[in-house]
């Protein structure tokens, strides 16, 4: 088996979308009313659906350079949970606030 994407429920899709399209860069290859497909990386896609409630999740992201992500997400308009530290596992990795319940988490191995 492959995993091939995830589902997450949003309140506001319309909002969601333009999150992942303008902070994140991220278009998504199908949308209507119900639902947003968003292409991520070697062929995973993320799928928001428009729901009654949001799904709490950590969408995380590998990166060679987690300040310069960092900064590019903070200046297309995203707000700062935490700011790009060194942790004791071996990451660099600094957390965003993205639509509705989720979380991007940005990690870069030292």
């Amino acid at each position: 088996m492959k995993f091939s994407h995830l589902h997450v429920s949003v309140r506001d899709l319309p909002a969601a979308i333009a999150w992942f399209r303008d902070v994140a860069a991220l278009a998504p290859s199908y949308q209507n009313a119900r639902m947003a497909s968003v292409p991520l990386a070697d062929g995973l896609t993320l799928v928001l659906d428009a729901a009654a409630a949001d799904t709490p999740a950590t969408l995380a992201w590998e990166t060679p350079d987690c300040d310069a992500a960092f900064a590019a997400l903070l200046a297309r308009g995203a707000t700062a949970d935490a700011p790009p530290a060194d942790l004791a596992w071996g990451v660099r990795a600094a957390y965003l606030r993205g639509p509705g319940a989720l979380s991007i988490e940005l990690e870069q191995p030292l």
